[in-house]
């Protein structure tokens, strides 16, 4: 399968990353592998009805993915200094839209992938105490090109969780934040929010 550059990072989140319980942590190679398993077994043999419902695939990836996301870290990485700006009310229905945004937008090129889907995964070095850890990873696809993948992470109550990812050196947060600032200053905060409610929350 051919991705564009805009797809990668979360898709690759999504195929690599559970969170981490209280127990003692799995290492991250392991536990990559064992998300790529977890996700192709849930779209196994139900693709085309996830492509002609897409309501539940949307579930699908709220329940398995969503919970992988330090949304709230994430949304005010994104907003920069508009999330400083913002209310309790914006930043809430500012969250809850961008989560809506991400299913939306990535959850159709999950369906792509299949069980022969070639990911190598890079060793994590890190101090058994570390806070914060970087993950890299190299997506073979079938025309031969090789796309390096790296994803930020840090521990939130015990838990590892996914504040940004990059491919090459387009970062997923720089990216949106660019692209939301820019209606920002053309608009407002509350418009940026209502347009994204309009095109992205359920109805």
């Amino acid at each position: 399968m051919r991705l564009t550059r805009a797809f990668i990072p979360f898709v690759t989140l999504a195929l690599m990353l559970p969170g981490l319980g209280l127990a003692a942590p799995t290492p991250p190679q392991q536990l990559a592998k064992q998300t790529v398993q977890k996700v192709l077994s849930d779209m196994d043999g139900q693709r085309d009805e996830l492509r002609k419902n897409p309501q539940q695939l949307y579930a699908l990836i709220n329940r398995d993915l969503v919970p992988l996301i330090d949304l709230p870290y994430m949304s005010q990485l994104v907003l920069g200094r508009y999330w400083r700006e913002a209310t309790p009310e914006q930043r809430d229905r500012f969250q809850v839209a961008f989560k809506n945004m991400l299913i939306r937008t990535y959850g159709s090129a999950l369906l792509g992938f299949n069980d022969d889907v070639d990911i190598e995964y890079m060793p994590v070095r890190a101090a058994d105490n570390a806070e914060k850890v970087t993950f890299n990873a190299v997506i073979h696809s079938d025309n031969g090109q090789d796309t390096p993948v790296t994803l930020q992470l840090h521990l939130v109550n015990d838990e590892w969780k996914v504040y940004d990812g990059s491919v090459g050196n387009l970062s997923f947060v720089t990216n949106y934040r660019g692209q939301f600032n820019a209606q920002i200053r053309r608009n407002s905060l509350d418009k940026l929010i209502s347009q994204m409610e309009a095109r992205y929350n359920p109805k």
